[in-house]
C-alpha cells in the first residue's frame, strides 16, 4: 500500500510560501513532517532568473523552488511550440531540483497542463478552489487521482467525464490536539456579558470575495462588540494576493478607524491559537453568486473556527449543508446576515448549549490533515 512516508513530493501551488498559510502549505508541512523530502514549486515570475531552490524557513524538509517562466502566455503561441515549450521547462525543474518525484500534487490548473512530464507514478490533482475558466485544467486528464474539496467542484469534473472523489479540508495538527485537550478539559458554555463579546476572524481582509458592505454594517451596529481579526491587511502582506483597490484600501481604513475592531495582522501559529481562545463567535461573509470562483461552497478557515468549539456564523457553504456545525444562511444571498449574526449573539450571550460545542470540537479531531493524507494514501492504493 501506498505510504506518504520517506518520499520525495512535489507540491506545485499557485501561491508564494509566505506568512500567511492555506492547504498548499499545510499539506507541504504535514509532508514533511512524516519524513518526506518536499519540493515546494511556486508560481513562475518574470523577476526570478533561471531556476532557484531555497531553504524553507519553516521547515528543514521543505525546499522552495522558484523559476523564471519560458514564456509569457500560450494565447499568441501555437499549440505544437507551446507543448515543446512546457516540456523544456518541466525538464529545467527536475534538472535544477535533480530528484525524481515519488508523487506530484498540484494545486495549481491550468500551467504544465501533462502532470506525466514529471515522472512520478503518483499524480494527484488537487482542486482546492473553483476553476477560472469554462472547461476543466488539463491536468485532471493525466492526474492518477484527482480530488476537490466542495461538491460544487467535483460536480464541474464529473460533468467532463473525469473521475473525482471529494475531500473535505485539512486541520492543522496543533489545532487538532488543542481540540482534543478541550473536549478531555470541557469547555466554556456559560453566559456572556452583553458588553464582553470577542467576535474573530482569521484570513486575508483584502480578499475579493468578502462581503464588505454586509461586514460593515454588522460591525456598525454593535459598537458594544469587541472585533478582532488576524491575517493580511496591509497591501505589502499578500502573498496570498489581495486587493489594492480604493475599495480595499476604504474597508481597511474603515476597520483600522473603528475603537470596537482590532487588527492584530500576521501572527505566529502559537499567538494565533492562543488568541483565539479568547473569542466567543466566528464569523465568515463572503458574497457569493456573482463570480464563478466565490460560490463558498467551501472553506479551509471553518475548520480552525469549528476547532475552538465556538459558534459560527457563515454565508451558505455546500459543504456543511444538513449538519448543525455552522449558524449559516440557508441560499447564496446575504439580505438575512445581519439578522443570523443577531440571533446568533443572543445564543451566546445567554450560554450555548454544550452538544453544540462537542460535536465541533469531534469534527476537528477528525479533519486533521493525517487523516486527509490516509484518504488519500487510500485512494492511490485501491483506486
Amino acid at each position: 500500500m501506498f505510504r506518504f512516508r520517506d518520499k520525495i513530493i512535489y507540491i506545485i501551488s499557485p501561491e508564494n510560501w509566505g506568512a500567511m498559510k492555506v492547504s498548499k502549505h499545510h499539506y507541504a508541512m504535514a509532508l514533511a513532517d512524516r519524513g518526506n523530502r518536499v519540493f515546494f514549486i511556486e508560481p513562475p515570475r518574470l523577476t526570478y532568473q533561471g531556476v532557484s531552490l531555497l531553504d524553507c524557513p519553516d521547515h528543514a524538509q521543505i525546499t522552495l523552488v522558484r523559476y523564471r517562466p519560458l514564456f509569457r502566455g500560450r494565447k499568441y503561441i501555437p499549440e505544437g511550440i507551446y507543448q515543446l515549450l512546457i516540456r523544456w521547462q518541466v525538464r529545467r525543474l527536475l534538472s535544477a531540483i535533480n530528484a525524481l518525484p515519488d508523487a506530484v500534487i498540484c494545486f495549481h490548473g491550468y500551467l504544465f497542463e501533462d502532470l506525466r512530464l514529471f515522472r512520478a507514478p503518483v499524480r494527484i490533482f488537487f482542486a482546492a478552489d473553483q476553476f477560472y475558466y469554462d472547461h476543466i485544467p488539463p491536468e485532471t486528464r493525466t492526474a492518477s487521482l484527482n480530488v476537490g474539496v466542495s461538491d460544487t467542484i467535483c460536480d464541474r469534473i464529473r460533468k467532463e467525464g473525469v473521475t473525482v472523489q471529494q475531500i473535505n479540508h485539512g486541520l492543522h495538527h496543533r489545532l487538532v490536539e488543542i481540540a482534543k485537550h478541550r473536549l478531555q478539559a470541557g469547555y466554556r458554555t456559560a453566559a456572556i456579558d452583553p458588553g464582553k463579546v470577542v467576535v474573530g476572524f482569521t484570513g486575508n481582509l483584502r480578499m475579493e470575495a468578502l462581503d464588505r458592505d454586509t461586514m460593515r454594517a454588522v460591525i456598525e451596529a454593535h459598537p458594544e462588540v469587541q472585533f478582532v481579526c488576524w491575517g493580511s491587511y496591509r497591501a505589502g502582506d499578500l502573498n496570498l494576493g489581495g486587493l489594492k483597490t480604493e475599495a480595499a484600501d476604504e474597508f481597511v481604513a474603515f476597520l483600522e478607524a473603528r475603537p470596537n475592531v482590532q487588527l492584530r495582522g500576521v501572527v505566529d501559529h502559537e499567538t494565533l491559537h492562543r488568541e483565539m481562545d479568547a473569542v466567543d463567535i466566528f464569523w465568515l461573509c463572503w458574497k457569493l453568486g456573482t463570480h464563478r470562483l466565490w460560490d463558498g461552497s467551501n472553506s479551509h478557515k471553518l475548520l480552525e473556527y469549528l476547532s475552538t468549539g465556538r459558534p459560527v456564523v457563515s454565508h451558505h457553504v455546500s459543504a456543511y449543508r444538513g449538519n448543525t456545525l455552522l449558524y449559516m444562511q440557508p441560499g447564496l444571498s446575504n439580505e438575512g446576515y445581519a439578522g443570523l449574526f443577531n440571533r446568533v449573539l443572543d445564543i451566546v450571550r445567554q450560554g450555548e448549549a454544550a452538544l453544540h460545542v462537542r460535536a465541533r470540537l469531534e469534527f476537528a479531531v477528525a479533519n486533521g490533515y493525517d487523516a486527509r493524507l490516509q484518504e488519500l494514501e487510500e485512494w492511490i492504493s485501491h483506486g
